[in-house]
């Protein structure tokens, strides 16, 4: 009994760690939307900046903690915010993850790396933090020691970590659930553009959400080092990633259960530490609980079922283009990326020849034997890196486990080789071989989980990997591993560097043809498919399993492949040469490159080998080269870290990788998309903007200028004509009784319009390279109900989100109540009464009823809510995406009764309502008109909203074709024109 109450108590203790971060790590999720794995990495380094300033420079602990604390943690997290994670919003979740991983590397090393220069340079007497063990903590030094009944024993430092942690859960419960803040947080993880549209700052509160992150990252740092007795990054992320497994045990929201999860994590791997006897003979099988959990709670939780096969919504296929080209809601591609989803683009590959032959050359004229080693070795992780091409570039799966793929191929082979003598060949295919199943193995989470769920579950099974399987001492080997000389095949000796170089660069060569083929092939169409939309590509005839289990099989194969050689190249093969973290920084450095693209890996392989030792021998010329040309390296391993970081930075900047900055870079011409997409142009014209593109791409900048000015204007001459033609269709149908921007009608007919509250002059629009909305007049009488009605496609909802700031405009004006708000964000437009409901329901799903309302109203405004819509008043604890669409159109209008806007602007507001529901709504609408609510009402079934309209603007194709009163619209013809096939009336 006593042996239990030791093993529980200090498991608690320890456990009380892994809660600190657990609990930090649930905030910054709930609060960002991101995933920081970099966390440990913020611990550390405020524990090492305490550490430096306590017993580096002899300060006190209250000022040393103040500084660290108060001052270093939350500038740290305004510095990622701002130049990183406020940028990857909206990025694909692999960008997300590596994004943190370049944290979680370079922000230790450029802490080390700063005290090295103080050290060499600034001469300071400083410690380095190498090989320290005993950490200063806020408790007294030398710690104070109790015993309790039952010979359970702890100390001054496990109690200030167990007392720190429950404080922080406490106070993170509080401010997560019950602030503002808070709530604020919620709302822009839930829905970003809605949030702005109520008038949230999304970068204040992103700064916020960082700023309170780092700060319990570093109050986990510091009064979590004297119990984990260690300064080493290494021991800060491994603490991190068992926090993991506390925080998805508490479904990474709930703060409670994520602090109880630490806790228990910690008792469980004590008592297995201290009773398992059964795993003798499996080193830091304990360790191997955490992920155990970590599985099972990804599993057992897992509920994602919309997005299962990755990052689709906001990651688009391979070849696509990036999300800045695109519709927020149409998912258009263009440019290359339109070619490729209509034909299957292919690129260039003088590109590609042209560097295996330049490789060539150096490896047989250039290299010396050191770095002609180097490039091999490089070549063989390019092999490796390939894989992330198939699983997470084609199939939009984020995979850590292709470090268990590698180190399980090396094994098998190894064994094979050593202890029975197998043929080379022999033992690399019976490496894959396992490999491949091993891959099956991961692949079965992928049948269940998505995006982050996925990811998390193949580092699990890594992790297993390296603490369970490759310690078992049959197939590892112990600490030696197995020999695994290399082999002579015919006449090809592969103890010759240069003939192994060129096996490799060939085997690089046939793998990116087998993963080009693959992309071109059913097999692709079927794997796009299923990236973009399961449920549709699984109604279409493809099998998702099948999919998914094809790429996981293999990305493990080609993993495998290069695993095998790699341990060739090295000539050992070992259980711990690829532990299951370096699977994170592969994928960042292949992601940081492109990960969509053959040639990133490739690059990405011969960069990890190859820049380190460049970095430590520099770079030296010919005698005949000036020796200031030259560069001696530099002694600093923390340098090549450092970089990696700045890697991320440009990560966030562009998630595509550094070949697709270098691609378009080397194309510097305007794009025909917008063109292509113009309505209305004939093909004369359309030619002749051609050639003034191809002129705007070869001049210099103000002639483009020129040349687009002339664009626009031939081509405003040329749809003209559209234009009229489109007017006198309208009046020749009877649907309208007048010509086209004649003063509108009052409320009641008669002239004497109400003075325009909003007005949009010559208002220009899009998305990346299309234009939407082409030179767009409107005006929004007050107090006045102005219907837009126009068919699918219209450009209707650009229209709306123009209005309300979400989209900028790239030329005209517009202005509210006469002035200018046209580079006016929409969160201040929205707090200046300007409010946008969109047509997806102006609600945040994952929010309370309550939580919803609270964004806008006081408390005894909601009531009023409550007291207006009683359905409401019932549900007021339930998510808000489990009400009704009826409903959830209560919940988006009942904060403007209560609190009417100075504009509403409504788009498809009667979208998937049944008729009883439409009639309310209108009633609603009807009521903040009396209120002096100046209303846009965007509908595409033009008759649901013209019972309550004053003025009516009929649009398409990105233009006002007629505006004026509702008198002037005849009902029955416009449902004529509408149903198509209608004639003039005779």
């Amino acid at each position: 009994m006593e042996k239990f109450l030791n093993l529980t108590a200090s498991g608690a203790m320890s456990g009380a760690v892994y809660s600190l971060i657990a609990t930090g790590l649930v905030l910054s999720y709930r609060a960002t939307g991101i995933f920081n794995l970099g966390y440990g990495a913020v611990a550390f380094t405020t524990a090492f900046v305490y550490y430096e300033l306590h017993t580096g420079l002899g300060w006190p602990v209250v000022p040393a903690a103040v500084v660290a604390l108060g001052a270093f943690a939350p500038l740290v997290g305004l510095a990622l915010d701002r130049l990183i994670f406020r940028r990857l919003g909206r990025a694909a979740d692999s960008a997300k993850l590596m994004a943190t991983v370049g944290v979680l590397v370079a922000l230790p090393a450029l802490a080390k790396w700063t005290v090295e220069l103080l050290v060499d340079v600034a001469g300071w007497t400083l410690p380095l933090g190498n090989d320290v063990y005993v950490m200063p903590g806020l408790g007294p030094s030398p710690k104070t020691t109790w015993e309790l009944p039952g010979g359970v024993i702890f100390d001054s430092n496990q109690l200030i970590v167990l007392v720190g942690a429950v404080a922080c859960a406490a106070g993170l419960w509080l401010v997560l659930g019950h602030t503002r803040l808070g709530l604020t947080m919620r709302a822009v993880v839930d829905r970003p553009d809605l949030a702005r549209l109520r008038g949230i700052d999304q970068g204040r509160t992103s700064a916020q959400a960082w700023v309170l992150g780092t700060f319990f990252a570093g109050l986990a740092g510091v009064v979590g080092a004297p119990v984990l007795n260690s300064l080493d990054p290494g021991t800060y992320t491994y603490v991190t990633f068992v926090a993991v497994a506390a925080a998805v045990l508490g479904a990474l929201r709930s703060v409670p259960l994520a602090f109880a999860g630490g806790l228990a994590i910690g008792v469980v791997q004590n008592l297995v530490a201290g009773y398992a006897t059964f795993a003798d003979g499996i080193r830091e099988f304990n360790a191997s609980v955490p992920f155990v959990l970590l599985l099972v709670g990804l599993v057992a939780l897992g509920r994602d079922r919309s997005r299962r096969a990755g990052s689709i919504g906001e990651d688009a296929p391979a070849g696509l283009a990036p999300a800045s080209a695109r519709g927020p809601a149409t998912g258009l591609t263009t440019g290359a990326g339109a070619r490729s989803a209509a034909g299957g683009r292919r690129r260039p590959v003088a590109p590609g020849a042209v560097g295996a032959a330049l490789l060539l050359v150096y490896v047989f004229a250039v290299a010396d034997e050191f770095w002609l080693g180097l490039t091999t070795r490089g070549l063989a992780f390019s092999l490796v890196f390939l894989s992330f091409v198939v699983v997470t570039g084609m199939g939009g799966m984020v995979s850590l486990a292709q470090t268990a793929f590698v180190t399980a191929a090396a094994l098998t082979a190894g064994l094979l080789v050593d202890r029975y003598d197998a043929p080379f060949l022999v033992a690399l295919a019976g490496g894959v071989a396992v490999a491949v199943v091993l891959g099956v193995v991961v692949a079965l989470p992928a049948l269940r989980l998505g995006g982050l769920s996925l990811a998390l579950a193949t580092l699990a099974l890594a992790y297993l990997g390296e603490k369970v399987l490759f310690s078992w001492e049959w197939l590892g080997n112990g600490q030696s591993g197995w020999a695994l000389p290399r082999p002579a095949l015919g006449p090809l000796d592969l103890a010759d560097d240069r003939t192994l170089a060129v096996v490799l660069l060939v085997l690089v060569a046939m793998v990116t043809l087998v993963i080009r083929n693959v992309d071109r092939s059913p097999t692709g169409r079927a794997i796009v498919a299923v990236r973009t939309a399961e449920v549709a590509a699984a109604t279409s005839g493809a099998s998702p399993p099948k999919v998914k289990l094809t790429l996981f099989a293999l990305s493990a194969a080609i993993a495998a492949l290069g695993g095998v050689l790699v341990a060739t190249v090295d000539q050992r093969a070992t259980g711990t040469t690829f532990p299951a973290f370096l699977g994170l920084v592969w994928l960042a450095a292949v992601v940081l490159w492109g990960v969509r693209r053959p040639a990133g890996a490739i690059l990405a392989g011969l960069t990890t080998v190859l820049f380190p030792a460049l970095l430590a021998n520099g770079v030296h010329w010919p005698s005949w080269v000036p020796d200031a040309l030259s560069w001696g390296g530099t002694e600093s391993t923390q340098v090549a870290d450092v970089l990696f970081g700045l890697g991320a930075i440009q990560m966030a900047r562009d998630p595509d990788g550094i070949l697709s900055v270098l691609a378009r870079a080397r194309r510097p011409r305007l794009r025909r998309t917008e063109v292509d997409a113009e309505p209305g142009v004939g093909a004369g014209a359309a030619a002749g903007r051609d050639r003034a593109v191809d002129a705007a791409g070869a001049a210099s900048t103000s002639a483009a200028a020129d040349t687009a000015r002339r664009v626009v204007a031939a081509e405003e001459s040329a749809t003209a004509a559209q234009v009229a033609a489109d007017e006198q269709r309208l009046e020749r149908l009877g649907v309208v009784a007048g010509g086209r921007g004649r003063p509108a009608a009052g409320r009641d007919g008669s002239a004497g319009r109400p003075a325009p509250v909003v007005e949009l002059r010559g208002v220009r629009a899009g998305y990346g390279e299309v234009t939407v909305l082409y030179g767009v007049d409107l005006d929004l009488p007050a107090g006045c109900v102005t219907a837009l009605v126009g068919g699918n496609g219209a450009g209707k909802s650009t229209l709306c989100a123009v209005v309300a700031g979400l989209v900028p405009a790239r030329a005209g004006t517009i202005t509210l109540e006469g002035e200018d708000v046209t580079g006016v964000p929409a969160h201040v437009r929205a707090r200046r009464g300007v409010v946008l409901a969109p047509e997806s329901r102006g609600i945040f799903p994952a929010l309370s009823v309550d939580d919803n309302l609270a964004l806008r109203l006081t408390a005894d405004q909601r009531d009023q809510v409550y007291d207006r819509f009683p359905a409401l008043a019932a549900r007021r604890g339930v998510p808000a995406g489990s009400l009704s669409g009826g409903e959830q159109q209560m919940l988006t209008l009942g904060p403007l009764l209560a609190a009417p806007p100075r504009v509403l602007v409504a788009d498809e507001p009667t979208l998937g309502l049944a008729p009883r529901v439409v009639g309310e709504l209108l009633d609603v609408v009807a009521e903040l008109r009396d209120a002096g609510v100046t209303l846009l009402l965007v509908e595409e079934k033009a008759r649901a909203v013209l019972d309550v309209a004053d003025h009516v603007v009929f649009f398409e194709l990105g233009r006002v074709l007629w505006r004026g009163p509702r008198a002037a619209v005849d009902d029955d013809h416009l449902a004529a024109a509408y149903l198509g096939g209608a004639e003039a009336p005779a």
